[in-house]
């Protein structure tokens, strides 16, 4: 077995024709006057993993092998990636399914189909903590409308005082 996306087995020999694995890095770009735009980074992009598959009636039926990947994609789970040397990539969703009949038999019994399957990476949520700010606490709190050395104070938010120009 060369690798295994959930249940479903990718056999060396027999199906697996290929693997190709894309990582990208975002970032957004913001205009500068008078300038080139500048670049910030924002985070790393979901990894994209395209297996290529050929599926002949020497070694199965290719269109039960091609109806199992389209049952797992049509479940909509995120499924364990997992190497033959026992490495596990993460989880995955099947993003696309791409598929090619080269060869049938007379009554239209498919012989061969070429297949390439887009997994997309799968990130588990995290928890989300909120950081709060220590209270501030103000000594004297003014009325509206109280007249101080530095000007006319009218409006409270929350203990914060808003001053008029």
């Amino acid at each position: 077995m060369y690798a295994q996306l959930g249940d479903i087995k990718f056999e060396l020999i027999t199906y697996f024709d290929g693997l190709n694995s894309s990582q990208k890095i975002d970032y957004a770009e913001h205009a500068t006057i008078e300038g080139k735009p500048k670049l910030q980074y924002i985070g790393e992009a979901l990894e994209t993993i395209s297996i290529k598959l050929s599926f002949h009636t020497d070694f199965c039926n290719p269109q039960e092998e091609l109806k199992k990947l389209r049952d797992a994609a049509s479940r909509y789970e995120p499924l364990p990636f997992v190497f033959g040397n026992g490495i596990y990539k993460g989880k995955y969703v099947i993003e696309e399914i791409i598929s090619e009949v080269i060869q049938t038999f007379n009554d239209a019994t498919y012989i061969n189909i070429e297949a390439e399957i887009k997994l997309k990476e799968w990130v588990e949520d995290r928890a989300i903590t909120i950081k709060k700010e220590p209270k501030k606490t103000i000594k004297k709190k003014a009325s509206a409308g109280e007249q101080t050395k530095k000007g006319n104070y009218t409006d409270f938010d929350k203990g914060k005082i808003v001053r008029q120009k």
